[in-house]
């Protein structure tokens, strides 16, 4: 039954959180990582990151999600856009089949119209498979679960920064490569590119096109009331 709920696959699904997550919190890596790097320009790098995303209250941008599957020649490929607000996010599917997911508080909603299901789960839980969840809800702290450093040796300053997030407990990716771009819309560096490399070989690339700042998102935007004859499943 549970199969065909979801056009996203299962580890396409943690990617979305993953994503947030880095979205979300990536200050807080910034700012604890520098003091155990020796490289000064990784320290500047990872500062500028820091202090750019203090000044973000919300972002919204459109996204490209490819997705390399171990074993298999097509590549999965996903569009649509991306909104998020401390704390919040909802991911809204356009290609290849409309579909919805939003984190909002203590918990998250897939809803896939075509279907007329909703899937709802808590956030939390002690496995380390919750970890990105436990993130997204502020349970955890991305200075305590990855190792920064540069994935890319710098070339020169108000370029592209290539950023290697290796956790420091399992959760089912091997690396994360962030790439962080200078903004026009404010002074810094925003994200532009997340790469998971997982443990299964599959590669899952996210990019961020048309990327808006602070243009006041309303929270009513994450309030998702389910349709009435929506089957509602609830997850773990």
């Amino acid at each position: 039954m549970t199969m065909h709920l979801l056009h996203v696959p299962k580890h396409l699904r943690k990617g979305i959180f993953l994503l947030g997550a880095l979205l979300l919190l990536l200050p807080a890596t910034a700012k604890s990582d520098t003091a155990s790097e020796s490289s000064a320009a990784l320290n500047k790098a990872i500062e500028d990151i820091h202090q750019t995303y203090e000044k973000i209250n919300d972002l919204q941008a459109d996204f490209v999600q490819t997705v390399e599957i171990q074993g298999f020649n097509t590549t999965y490929v996903s569009t649509g856009n991306v909104f998020i607000k401390k704390g919040k996010m909802l991911w809204d599917y356009i290609e290849p089949g409309k579909q919805m997911i939003y984190v909002n508080g203590g918990g998250f909603q897939f809803y896939v119209p075509d279907h007329k299901q909703v899937i709802r789960s808590k956030v939390g839980g002690q496995s380390d498979t919750h970890l990105p969840l436990k993130l997204l809800s502020g349970l955890g702290r991305l200075d305590q679960d990855f190792q920064v450093s540069f994935a890319i040796e710098p070339t020169k300053p108000g370029e592209a920064v290539h950023l290697s997030l290796i956790p420091k407990k399992n959760m089912g990716v091997d690396k994360i490569v962030i790439t962080v771009i200078p903004s026009k819309q404010i002074k810094g560096l925003v994200i532009d590119q997340v790469v998971l490399y997982e443990q299964n070989g599959n590669v899952s690339t996210s990019t961020f096109e048309k990327v808006k700042i602070n243009k006041g998102i309303d929270d009513s935007l994450f309030d998702f009331k389910i349709p009435e004859g929506v089957e509602i499943i609830d997850g773990p």
